[in-house]
C-alpha cells in the first residue's frame, strides 16, 4: 500500500509540473495585470454504476484540488488531483486520481465569469485494502462561475467513465459538483 500512495504522489507531481512548464509559456502573453492563476476546490456528488453491481450515491470528491492555467482565448487548461471514498456495492474503495481537463469558456477572456464546457481525462488509482490497481477515466461537462469579491462560485454538472482495472469495473457517473475559485 505505500507502495502504491508514493508512485500516485509521483505520478501527480510529474502530471502537474510538466503541465505547468507548458502553460508558463503561454501565460507569460495572457494580459498585464490579469490572473494568470485559478486555484480551486470543489467537492461532487454523483450516481455512480459499476458493471455488474448494483448503482448508488457517491461523494466523488470530498478533497478535488484544481490548479487553472487562465489565458486570454477561450481554452483553458486545468490540472487537478482529487481523493476518494467510495462503498458503493459493499466495497469500501479509496481512490487517488490525478489528471487534465481543458475549459472552454463561451466568450473569448471570459474564464472569471459564466457559462463553460470541460473535457477531461486522468488515472484513478485505486486501493482496496487487499489488492490496488489503476484505471483511466473521461469525462465532459457544463460549468458556471459566479463571481464574488476576488473570487468565484463554481458550479457543474457532468458525466464521467472509469475504465475496469484488477480492482475496480468499468463504471459510469453522473452527477454534480459545486466549490470555489480564487485567483492568483
Amino acid at each position: 500500500m505505500r507502495k502504491l500512495f508514493g508512485g500516485m504522489v509521483l505520478a501527480a507531481l510529474a502530471l502537474l509540473v510538466t503541465t505547468k512548464a507548458q502553460a508558463q509559456r503561454r501565460t507569460t502573453s495572457a494580459a498585464a495585470g490579469g490572473a494568470k492563476h485559478e486555484f480551486g476546490i470543489d467537492l461532487g456528488a454523483a450516481y455512480t454504476k459499476p458493471s455488474g453491481v448494483s448503482g448508488g450515491i457517491q461523494i466523488l470528491s470530498p478533497l478535488d484540488i484544481r490548479l487553472g492555467i487562465v489565458s486570454r482565448g477561450e481554452l483553458m487548461w486545468e490540472p487537478h488531483v482529487s481523493l476518494s471514498l467510495s462503498s458503493v456495492g459493499g466495497t469500501t474503495i479509496y481512490t487517488f486520481t490525478p489528471g487534465v481537463n481543458v475549459l472552454y469558456s463561451t466568450k473569448p477572456g471570459g474564464h472569471r465569469r459564466g457559462m463553460f464546457f470541460t473535457g477531461g481525462a486522468g488515472l484513478v488509482l485505486a486501493d482496496l485494502g487487499v489488492a490496488s490497481g489503476a484505471s483511466i477515466q473521461l469525462n465532459g461537462g457544463v460549468g458556471w462561475r459566479k463571481p464574488y469579491g476576488s473570487g468565484a462560485w463554481r458550479y457543474g454538472l457532468g458525466f464521467r467513465w472509469i475504465s475496469s482495472s484488477d480492482v475496480t469495473p468499468s463504471t459510469i457517473q453522473i452527477g454534480g459538483t459545486v466549490g470555489i475559485s480564487l485567483w492568483h
